[in-house]
């Protein structure tokens, strides 16, 4: 029986399941790396990323070189997609799921040790520790490394990191399943009128003004400018701007440039109009 990426991700994950699989990924890649394997023709596909369950790594296939056809993606796309599509479990640590939401949308390329490096710091609080490993060499089947290159023919898909024989694919034509889109911006739903308003700066600010405001209100009794939402390392926040009619955040009201952290789900008043504060 054989477990796929896509199996892996399905269903609601708690942080540490999340973790060991996105870790799993990194291990797999870094092993292949090591081999000077040309990461543009590995099929980056959910559906053809398998668990091998004696080693508990992952096999990639590589596609071939001559007259591809298939639709690239790069490590960066497939990774957005994977958490962007990935249900996760909000009675976990929700910061860690938005600081990881939040570094993979600004980031448009990144190396693999480093994204395992934020990986760790997302999920303890600090920085790891950079050490030297020496180099060991095993005498056991590591399905990292090309242990048999099983080719169809010149232009066939060759399995890597495996020893068992690979289902057969068509040759030279391959559709990955996976878009470009990129994450989602945290944005504020209006209560009564349904309007998605995109967060789109790191200072968002909110008013009646038209000319000052990211998004310009039309009721009378919210302020010219009337409070900013603040994107700072991940996390989010809300200030009142001295508003007559004060802001609110889920029933409490704000002082005047108090910064407030808020999170998903929240609810903001600004005089009489709602909001609530959604990430995904």
């Amino acid at each position: 029986m054989k477990t796929d990426l896509d199996k892996l991700f399905s269903g609601t994950l708690t942080k540490k399941q999340l973790m060991t699989h996105l870790v799993n990924i990194f291990d797999s890649l870094a092993e292949l790396e090591k081999t000077g394997v040309d990461f543009e023709n590995i099929l980056l596909d959910k559906k053809h990323i398998f668990l091998d369950h004696f080693s508990n790594r992952l096999v990639f296939m590589h596609l071939p070189i001559k007259d591809n056809v298939f639709e690239k993606v790069s490590m960066s796309e497939f990774l957005k997609e994977l958490i962007a599509s990935t249900t996760y479990d909000e009675n976990d640590d929700l910061q860690f799921f938005i600081k990881l939401h939040n570094y993979l949308a600004g980031t448009p390329a990144f190396q693999l040790q480093e994204f395992k490096e934020k990986l760790f710091e997302f999920s303890t609080g600090r920085k790891q520790r950079k050490e030297a490993a020496p180099e060991t060499k095993s005498k056991f089947y590591s399905p990292g490394f090309i242990t048999r290159a099983l080719a169809i023919d010149d232009e066939g898909t060759t399995v890597l990191g495996a020893f068992s024989e690979p289902d057969e694919y068509e040759e030279g034509t391959t559709a990955l399943g996976v878009d470009n889109r990129i994450l989602s911006k945290p944005f504020l739903l209006e209560m009564e009128t349904g309007e998605k308003i995109d967060v789109t700066k790191e200072v968002f600010k909110i008013g009646r003004d038209p000319e000052q405001a990211d998004y310009a209100s039309r009721n009378k009794v919210v302020g010219r400018i009337h409070a900013e939402l603040v994107t700072s390392d991940g996390e989010y926040f809300l200030i009142d701007k001295h508003s007559r009619n004060g802001s609110y955040l889920n029933g409490v009201k704000l002082s005047p440039n108090e910064k407030i952290k808020i999170k998903h789900d929240d609810l903001i008043k600004l005089a009489n109009q709602e909001f609530v504060f959604k990430l995904f």
